[in-house]
């Protein structure tokens, strides 16, 4: 899997809330408009209908982290887009505000069960033991913990939020010998991704988690899941949506009462 699909859509909204009309806003809005059918566009296509080179193309495809048009466009899959929206029937509002409301709360019920105050009195504690203080996520998920990382400041403590440079020597994350890195993965996905790089960091590793594969206990120290089960079949995404939010909202909280001065 390239990483880099798991944050694309991020990436391309980047560009178009940019409002730079040049050529990446050129070839960003063709492909949006024709994502439906984006396995069938060619380069040559997006040449003739958004007056861009081959060339701006080109770098267009690089600059998203993708060799070429043609690996990028297969990777414009269901999967790509937030909240397991391809999983979803929809219906109208009335019937949807009443799943919505009844799932929220089966899922603050069960968070509530599972993440303890003691499993986040453990945590705030070793956020305040470690100096360095990283935490990694697909850049389609990294908005819910900037509001996190914010909040900590509050209580003089810094921590680093990783989302776009994948590669070992990039996340410039281990240059500190006290290190906590803490990955974000609600679905597990971009956990399995960057296993490999993560085994190969030093320091104290944490996985937050709604998967319940084994394979990640063979990476980190500790894995902290935020459901009872898998939830690989959160067909409205709410975990992701709102779960992880709700549980960086009791971290914070309990952060900033105990060790703010």
């Amino acid at each position: 899997m390239n990483i880099n699909n798991l944050g694309l859509l991020n990436s391309l909204a980047a560009i178009i809330n940019e409002g730079v009309y040049d050529s990446d806003y050129s070839t960003t809005e063709y492909i949006l408009h024709n994502i439906d059918n984006i396995q069938n566009i060619t380069v040559n296509m997006i040449m003739d209908e958004a007056y861009v080179s081959r060339s701006a193309i080109r770098r267009f495809c690089n600059r998203l982290g993708y060799e070429n048009f043609s690996v990028l466009k297969h990777s414009l899959s269901d999967i790509i887009f937030p909240s397991n929206i391809h999983l979803r029937e929809f219906e109208n509002i009335g019937s949807f505000r009443k799943k919505v409301t009844e799932e929220l709360s089966k899922m603050v019920i069960e968070m509530n069960d599972i993440i303890t105050d003691d499993i986040i009195d453990s945590l705030a504690s070793l956020i305040n033991e470690h100096e360095g203080v990283s935490m990694i996520s697909a850049n389609n998920i990294s908005a819910n913990l900037l509001k996190f990382q914010q909040e900590l400041f509050y209580a003089k403590k810094i921590v680093k939020i990783v989302d776009n440079y994948f590669d070992r020597d990039e996340m410039d994350i281990s240059s500190r010998e006290t290190n906590l890195i803490m990955v974000v993965s609600v679905s597990g996905i971009f956990a399995e991704a960057i296993n490999d790089i993560i085994h190969e960091i030093d320091g104290k590793k944490i996985l937050i988690t709604g998967s319940h594969s084994e394979e990640y206990k063979k990476v980190y120290d500790q894995i902290i899941y935020i459901s009872k089960n898998d939830i690989s079949d959160d067909k409205m995404g709410l975990y992701g949506k709102y779960g992880i939010t709700y549980f960086f909202d009791l971290l914070s909280e309990h952060y900033i009462f105990t060790y703010k001065h």
